[in-house]
């Protein structure tokens, strides 16, 4: 039995979104042929996610000076603690969907409060006098990340957000990877035959994921 993480990250409904709706029949698919498989489901539009601040700071300095842990105060205690669950959900599972868009060429601020949550220190990650490193298991972990890119040319500028997710991800310990990306998220302003040729390739990575 494999443990699956799903995270969304798009402020549109379900029925405007290509990836939303394209990502719910991926799992959809995906829950018919591992009817065994435990699935979570993150929506970081939707859930709390506690941003890196000073609080969380402040824990982490002391921690550091060696002071005793009982000192921190219970809104620093809660805000350690929800970063704390989100890194640990993360730990606990094997397998990973990101569903997500982009604005102004990488994701919403969301999906970055997220990425910064499940890299604290201990559970996921540490940092040696070195280098940082990964604390997860050498076990196989793999990942899908559905993305939309804008439709609209920036130039001579790149998208970033699947290249930075990957590098995040590699580093965390998931070597897997498995990416679509779609041109725009509109689902009014796409073609059909174009919308159907990504909804068939992830129908088909449904059954090997």
């Amino acid at each position: 039995m494999a443990n699956l993480l799903y995270v969304t990250c798009n402020v549109r409904p379900q029925d405007r979104s290509r990836t939303l709706s394209l990502g719910n029949e991926f799992l959809e698919e995906y829950l018919r042929r591992n009817p065994q498989d435990e699935v979570q489901i993150l929506d970081l539009y939707r859930d709390s996610i506690q941003r890196i601040d000073l609080d969380v700071l402040n824990v982490w300095w002391r921690i550091e000076r060696g002071e005793d842990y009982s000192f921190v105060s219970d809104g620093e205690r809660n805000k350690i603690a929800r970063l704390f669950r989100l890194a640990d959900q993360f730990r606990r599972c094997d397998k990973y969907v990101f569903v997500t868009c982009s604005l102004n060429l990488w994701f919403p601020a969301e999906f970055k409060m997220y990425i910064d949550a499940i890299g604290i220190p201990d559970p996921t990650s540490c940092m040696t006098p070195l280098a940082a490193k990964s604390m997860l298991p050498g076990q196989s972990r793999k990942s899908l990340h559905l993305h939309a890119c804008s439709p609209h040319d920036f130039l001579q500028e790149q998208e970033l957000s699947v290249a930075y997710l990957r590098s995040v991800l590699s580093y965390l310990g998931v070597t897997d990877h498995e990416t679509l990306l779609l041109e725009g998220d509109d689902l009014e302003r796409v073609s059909g035959g174009e919308h159907e040729k990504a909804r068939h390739s992830l129908l088909e990575l449904a059954h090997r994921f």
